[in-house]
């Protein structure tokens, strides 16, 4: 735009958009940048911001999924640095969307939780939480489908703490109105209303209109529920493209750091629904949003960012072949899903590209039989080891003498072994 490698116009106008003309959709930031005598139109600022936010933010990713893969072996973190940062989930999403007021959010909302959640002062925490749920709301309503199923989260599974819970109570509360104001006030706006950018003396309009709620529901609600089994069948298609590379990670992170224990163990349970509960929270979303692909990766990058704070230094490696399962897809998938034919990420997910689709999936379907046969592998060797020790074959070593015992069915004996 511009010339410039920079936000889109779609995602530039957001910052643009103020209070100026009377209460809009999506207007406090411009109006933010007002107050200390900014120019929330001026393309160049919206840029560098954009830029910044972003870098940020991947910064903060890298930071999150070294803490994650530190007690792994260097090459096991390495690569799964690269399978995260190399996937269009969070690099490749933070630059097609570039931008976007979310990002601004999820960093914000990101330094509080890392800096204000583990401390004691209940009050600073429920203010600053109060006015944030406020502002996030009145920047982009969509934000709180994020944040608060991560900050219910923090309070109920990771951190558990008497401050997460009155954050996440009072972001509730005051995002709700916000929420409830936008939900009473909200009209489609025409083209004509949509903020002047400019570089210098170039200019630019926005030239679609920011439609209502209510026509993006009815618009999506026909899309998959009013056009036959057509439509039912580019439902299932959107939703599997968008989540399939989100949940791919999530299960990579869980593997490395809990393993695949059965049954699991409790923070296993704690960090799946650290992933799974936000994934279900942005359901409502879907219905008046067309983005899917977008939403889940941010709810991936939120899900995980919160993982890594509340992690512990206790890991569970997986078994050799589950490993290079995992691994290998993961990089066969980092290199398919990053080429410059999977345009439109944001929108579909991999659903953008149905070969490349298909070809994920069957990697993934790989990865998947491996472990399963891996697993089976494992529990036919737990069998047999319980059968030897059921027939008698057992070596009994007392702690401290240096001396074996072996016992075997129908004949004992005892031999002798001299300790270092």
């Amino acid at each position: 735009m511009f010339g410039w490698f920079g936000p889109d116009g779609y995602w530039a106008t957001h910052w643009a958009r103020d209070y100026s003309s009377g209460f809009v959709r999506r207007g406090l930031l411009g109006t933010l940048i007002q107050l200390p005598g900014g120019d929330p139109s001026d393309y160049a600022v919206i840029a560098i911001f954009s830029w910044v936010i972003a870098l940020a933010l991947m910064v903060v990713i890298a930071d999150a999924l070294w803490r994650l893969t530190r007690p792994l072996a260097r090459w096991q973190a390495a690569t799964i640095l690269v399978i995260a940062l190399l996937s269009p989930v969070t690099s490749g999403m933070l630059i097609e969307t570039l931008g976007d007021p979310i990002q601004l959010i999820v960093l914000v909302y990101v330094l509080l939780a890392r800096h204000l959640l583990a401390g004691r002062r209940i009050g600073v925490i429920t203010a600053v939480f109060a006015a944030f749920g406020l502002t996030m709301s009145l920047i982009h309503e969509a934000a709180v489908f994020f944040v608060l199923p991560a900050l219910f989260i923090q309070a109920l599974m990771l951190r558990k703490g008497r401050g997460a819970w009155m954050a996440f109570a009072a972001c509730f509360i005051s995002s709700a109105g916000g929420v409830a104001v936008l939900l009473l006030t909200n009209e489609a706006e025409p083209v004509t209303s949509n903020p002047v950018l400019h570089l210098g003396d170039v200019t630019y309009i926005y030239p679609l209109q920011f439609d209502s709620f209510t026509n993006l529901l009815r618009d999506e609600l026909i899309r998959m529920f009013a056009s036959g089994i057509g439509g039912y069948m580019e439902t299932i298609a959107r939703l599997g493209g968008a989540a399939a590379l989100p949940v791919f990670l999530a299960l990579l992170l869980i593997t490395f750091r809990h393993g695949l224990s059965r049954p699991w163990s409790g923070r296993q349970l704690a960090v799946m629904a650290a992933f799974i509960l936000p994934a279900l929270a942005i359901m409502p979303l879907l219905l008046v949003a067309h983005d899917w692909g977008r939403f889940f990766a941010y709810t991936f990058i939120i899900s995980m960012l919160a993982m890594a704070d509340t992690a512990g230094e206790e890991t569970a490696a997986p078994g050799r072949t589950v490993m290079l399962s995992f691994l290998g897809s993961g990089l066969l998938l980092a290199g398919l899903t990053t080429t410059d034919q999977l345009t439109l990420y944001r929108m579909d997910g991999l659903r953008m590209q149905p070969h490349l689709m298909m070809v994920s999936f069957a990697i993934l379907l790989m990865a998947r039989l491996m472990v399963m046969f891996s697993e089976r592998r494992s529990g036919e060797q737990h069998n047999a080891s319980s059968d030897i020790q059921d027939t008698g074959l057992v070596d009994i070593i007392p702690p401290g003498d240096g001396i074996s015992y072996r016992a075997q069915a129908g004949r004992s004996g005892r031999q002798r072994n001299t300790a270092p």
